[in-house]
């Protein structure tokens, strides 16, 4: 049913052309990134920003089955398409899908500062994705992001202080690479700014 479901995403233009293959292992780096960062056999809070065609938030649901998912999605048939998703896999009662801006839903009081780890693959540069990230991290807790090749040097900028995030490891498995952000101080209070203002006016 999984493969099914991505291979439907990769023909909607919703994954991109890459082997599906090749996606799911993409997606097994961030579940063994979680692994490396969790806590052992205690379930989390996962909200995976920018979830388009389901990589890795999918495969991530299906691998841990006791944890709680919140997939972000600001194009409505991306995100209706993740909600239909869900429903087949029949895990409904511990995802939600939200179709609106990552800036808004981290803003709201019902999910801030709620989150064992923030998952990123192909979100945006890293100050739209740090900024957009930072207040649904609990504190102490993790920020994945995937990475181009040979990318190391990527976070380092003052102005990520701003987010609270620190970058403590920079991991590869297989082909994939991710930066592991870790929040340490709370962000600024004016973080983060409207919606397509950080495209817009990057902190860095």
């Amino acid at each position: 049913m999984l493969i099914e479901l991505l291979e439907k995403a990769q023909k909607l233009n919703f994954l991109g052309n890459a082997p599906i293959t090749d996606h799911v292992k993409n997606a097994n780096g961030f579940l063994e990134v979680i692994h490396t960062f969790s806590k052992e056999n205690e379930p989390g809070h996962i909200f995976d920003i920018g979830s388009g065609g389901g990589v890795p938030a999918l495969i991530l649901v299906e691998k841990l089955e006791n944890w709680s998912f919140v997939l972000l999605e600001r194009k409505q048939k991306r995100a209706e398409f993740l909600a239909q998703a869900i429903k087949a896999l029949d895990v409904s009662e511990r995802v939600e899908v939200i179709c609106d801006e990552v800036e808004n839903v981290a803003r709201s009081m019902d999910y801030m500062y709620s989150a064992n780890f923030v998952t990123a693959r192909a979100f945006g540069p890293p100050a739209v994705t740090a900024e957009c990230a930072c207040r649904l991290l609990k504190r102490n807790q993790f920020l994945v992001v995937s990475e181009p090749p040979n990318s190391e040097n990527r976070w380092a900028d003052g102005n990520l202080s701003l987010t609270g995030l620190s970058a403590i490891k920079y991991l590869q498995f297989g082909l994939s690479s991710f930066q592991v952000l870790q929040l340490l101080n709370p962000p600024s209070d004016k973080l983060p700014r409207r919606p397509g203002i950080p495209r817009k006016r990057p902190l860095w």
